[in-house]
């Protein structure tokens, strides 16, 4: 089932998937790489390369500038 955030992520983003905005959410929540792959299985290459792949689709140059976008997608939910 998908949450209304991440519903309201695929709005603003239509070209992630659902793994990316997964990995999306929980980088909005402050966690690192390391912690996001430990919380789904992953390694913290493989999430390394989700979050590359999102800021590379979103056309935002880093992580932070990401987490911002994010939280004025999650305030329009």
């Amino acid at each position: 089932m998908t949450s209304p955030i991440s519903a309201a992520l695929g709005q603003h983003w239509p070209r992630l998937t659902h793994r990316e905005r997964e990995i999306l959410l929980w980088a909005g929540d402050g966690m690192s790489n390391k912690e996001i792959a430990r919380r789904l299985g992953l390694s913290p290459g493989t999430v390394k390369f989700h979050v590359h792949s999102i800021l590379s689709k979103t056309g935002t140059r880093s992580r932070y500038a990401l987490v911002a976008q994010m939280a004025a997608a999650r305030s329009a939910a």
